[in-house]
């Protein structure tokens, strides 16, 4: 699924700026990450930018951005979070809320991407946090996990190639976990769309379950066009949650059922 990271923010030289990876990460999948590193492919990570809190423990900014970002490898895995540091002036020391969602190796056409701990949801609070972060992360661990199982599926999205589809996804992800509604079930209602859309180009489905699911998609798309400013009302918390619901767990079954049968 994702591994939840609520770390510091350090330089480690050359140039790079990010947090190190705990251990358990080092143990899984380190010795993957430094063999294709000593072929010379380029490593990097695809992660979701949560709550930057101070070195005291306040939470001073909500980034709310899924970034693709290197990773330096060696001894330590280190996600290189420079240009982040750079674009919002996070100061070193501030500790970051990250979700590790993938590892993506290499480069087109011979991209792969790697996800990290399917299924699963892990954590890790680092050692120098305060006592006031670590009260504001803890008691809200399962609220923590839903949103790190959300944003696993717009890594399974770029990862099946619909880049598209997923930057869509965590536009309407972004903005409803900030309190945007009517902008949310926008981006929504336009996943269902594209959800449809491929539903009718693709050849893998059974004709059944092409027209069901097209079907679905289409009852779906009416749905969510019936809310919110595309209608003209107000979208609420509600409706962005059935709109959000409804783009996930379609996203999901499709681009599932899609890698299935490309590996068959």
């Amino acid at each position: 699924m994702v591994f939840l990271i609520i770390e510091r923010l350090e330089s480690f030289g050359m140039g790079v700026v990010g947090v190190k990876l705990p251990t358990q990460l080092g143990t899984h999948y380190g010795s993957t990450l430094r063999s294709a590193s000593s072929r010379g492919a380029p490593v990097h990570a695809r992660v979701h930018l949560g709550r930057v809190f101070s070195d005291g423990g306040k939470i001073v900014r909500e980034i709310g951005e899924v970034v693709e970002v290197p990773v330096y490898v060696s001894f330590n895995l280190i996600v290189d979070l420079a240009q982040v540091h750079l674009r919002y002036g996070i100061p070193l020391r501030y500790f970051l809320e990250v979700f590790l969602v993938s590892f993506i190796i290499g480069v087109e056409p011979s991209r792969h991407e790697l996800a990290v701990f399917p299924h699963e949801f892990k954590y890790s609070i680092s050692l120098w946090a305060p006592l006031e972060l670590k009260s504001m992360v803890e008691p809200y661990l399962d609220e923590l996990r839903r949103v790190g199982e959300a944003y696993e599926v717009v890594g399974l999205l770029s990862g099946a190639g619909l880049s598209n589809l997923a930057g869509d996804l965590a536009e309407g992800l972004r903005r409803f976990y900030w309190g945007d509604y009517e902008g949310a079930i926008k981006f929504f209602r336009r996943v269902v769309e594209s959800l449809r859309n491929l539903v009718e180009q693709a050849e893998i489905f059974s004709k059944s379950r092409k027209e069901l699911l097209h079907a679905y998609l289409s009852k779906a798309f009416q749905l969510i066009s019936n809310f919110g400013e595309h209608a003209g009302t107000r979208g609420s918390l509600y409706e962005a949650e059935l709109s959000r619901d409804i783009a996930l767990s379609a996203s999901r079954y499709i681009v599932c059922y899609l890698s299935a049968k490309a590996g068959s």
